[in-house]
């Protein structure tokens, strides 16, 4: 059987109300050719009953312990059969009705060369509802942390291969999984365009100093920075950290572009 262009994976955990939000946005996408594969991490609040009532074209899911997001990412990844790969987690949205669209339209202008990774921008949405655009930055900027967020970052399958995320890492292994991906000379395209919606407030928000460590254990291991860059890198993490709960008002000026909504 032909193997659908996208595979769209959605984790989540006691999160009914997330899940609803995504299944919209997944469910309204005006391109077709893609399947949506959903990993439930055990869930007793109601979302078992929600996915076993779904009804969507191509759709899988399973609801099982695990041992955390990568796990349940990993799971998703063996399960996955479409060209490329993109994770739209519980209570995050695509961008709009033809991010799929766009994002096919882009892939099929470099049809003479394989496109490894794909990325774009992203809305967040802040505490009091408003939308902020973060502009995706270059691919070099993996020097220094996720040039891209996650759910705006479609991965080809066939430059993943037998690629897993670490489950050594609690915060950064999505960093270190592009990385690796870069490191091996991924082929890239940047699509000038919000690809994604993010809720403000998850576990690399809430655990920032493991994140940072993490990330310059990535840097040191996959992408081989001495000690200088990585020293400077933490300084700059360190620099960051406090505009954004010291100053937050200059941090997003700094940071991010305010839009009405996506």
């Amino acid at each position: 059987m032909k193997k659908p262009r996208f595979t769209v994976i959605t984790i989540g955990w006691n999160d009914l109300r997330g899940l609803r939000e995504t299944q919209g946005s997944v469910g309204a996408q005006t391109f077709s050719d893609f399947e949506w594969i959903v990993v439930d991490g055990g869930s007793t609040d109601g979302s078992v009953e929600y996915l076993e009532g779904l009804d969507h074209p191509n759709y899988a899911w399973s609801s099982e312990r695990d041992k955390g997001l990568y796990d349940a990412m990993n799971k998703g990844l063996e399960r996955a059969s479409g060209e490329y790969v993109v994770f739209m987690n519980s209570g995050d949205s695509f961008a709009g009705k033809d991010v799929l669209s766009r994002v096919d339209d882009a892939l099929l202008t470099q049809k003479e060369s394989q496109i490894d990774l794909l990325f774009g921008d992203a809305y967040e949405q802040n505490s009091d509802g408003g939308m902020l655009l973060k502009k995706a930055r270059p691919v070099s900027s993996i020097n220094r942390g996720m040039f891209a967020h996650h759910q705006s970052i479609f991965y080809a399958s066939t430059a993943i291969g037998e690629l897993r995320y670490d489950c050594g890492f609690r915060i950064a292994a999505d960093y270190h999984f592009t990385s690796t991906l870069i490191a091996r000379g991924a082929k890239t395209f940047y699509l000038e365009h919000p690809l994604s919606v993010f809720q403000r407030g998850g576990c690399s928000e809430t655990n920032a100093g493991i994140g940072r460590r993490e990330n310059l254990a990535v840097q040191k291991d996959v992408l081989h920075l001495g000690l200088p860059r990585r020293t400077m890198n933490h300084v700059s993490f360190l620099i960051s950290a406090f505009l954004r709960t010291r100053m937050p008002g200059l941090y997003e000026r700094l940071r991010y572009q305010s839009v009405e909504t996506p």
